[in-house]
């Protein structure tokens, strides 16, 4: 139906987890794929070996894209190793801090801040300049159900990033409409090391809350960024897809 052979993709924090997929599967349609790592170099390594052994294209470029110049130097890195990126998933994010906001400090909002949004807004203003200059792209970030409707209790830090992500991203789906498509996708609560802290009971409990009776897989969310990345999608901007068993309607 398609492929992105002709595509060049920086997913952020694609060690592990939900980004790992993403970019496995992106590879596995024919994309040339940047894998971003922070602290986690031999999985980083892993995933390019499992994507070259498939058949991909892939290489690893440590940054931490919440410093301006890291990720700058990740989009020139994969410009001078592949070309001009046509597709940015900024999938970066830090652990969540479960805390009342009564007990909650402003420094930990910022933390969460500067992984969520920062990061996304410094990979977003380096890679910018290039898709308008080719005048194609895609841009996905990765957001939350939790902007939709009731937030759970104790994760105000990590809901409030996201709504801000979230406005960032309309915000840049406008000035960078028609060439270049910013959307999103907002996944249910999905096993990665992020939630590894919340209690199995919670997360049962969740599941059977779920119209689908389970909760996100890493598959759900790859296949809701493919879609917003592929030709299908060409007339989608500052759209947030809800990837949650029904959880939003």
């Amino acid at each position: 139906m398609f492929d992105l052979k002709n595509e060049i993709a920086i997913v952020t924090g694609s060690s592990r987890g939900i980004g790992a997929d993403i970019a496995k599967t992106l590879a596995s349609y024919g994309c040339t794929v940047a894998i971003n790592y922070f602290k986690s170099p031999e999985k980083a390594e892993t995933l390019v070996a499992s994507i070259k052994e498939a058949g991909g294209k892939a290489m690893a470029f440590q940054a931490d894209v919440s410093n301006p110049d890291a990720a700058q130097d990740l989009v020139d890195q994969t410009l001078g190793n592949f070309g001009i990126p046509t597709i940015l998933v900024n999938n970066a994010a830090s652990p969540m801090i479960h805390k009342k906001i009564a007990k909650t400090d402003w420094s930990d909002f910022a933390s969460t801040f500067d992984m969520a949004v920062k990061s996304a807004y410094n990979c977003c203003r380096s890679v910018m300049p290039h898709m308008k200059k080719n005048k194609r792209g895609k841009i996905v970030n990765v957001v939350t159900q939790y902007v939709y409707g009731v937030p759970p209790f104790g994760m105000a830090t990590y809901v409030t990033a996201k709504y801000a992500l979230e406005g960032f991203s309309k915000s840049l789906a406008m000035e960078l409409a028609p060439n270049v498509q910013v959307n999103m996708v907002s996944p249910g609560l999905t096993e990665t090391d992020l939630v590894s802290g919340l209690p199995d009971s919670f997360k049962q409990s969740i599941a059977q809350q779920t119209p689908m009776k389970r909760n996100t897989e890493f598959k759900d969310i790859s296949n809701a960024v493919l879609f917003l990345v592929s030709p299908l999608s060409d007339y989608l901007t500052g759209t947030n897809l809800p990837v949650c068993g029904g959880n939003v309607m």
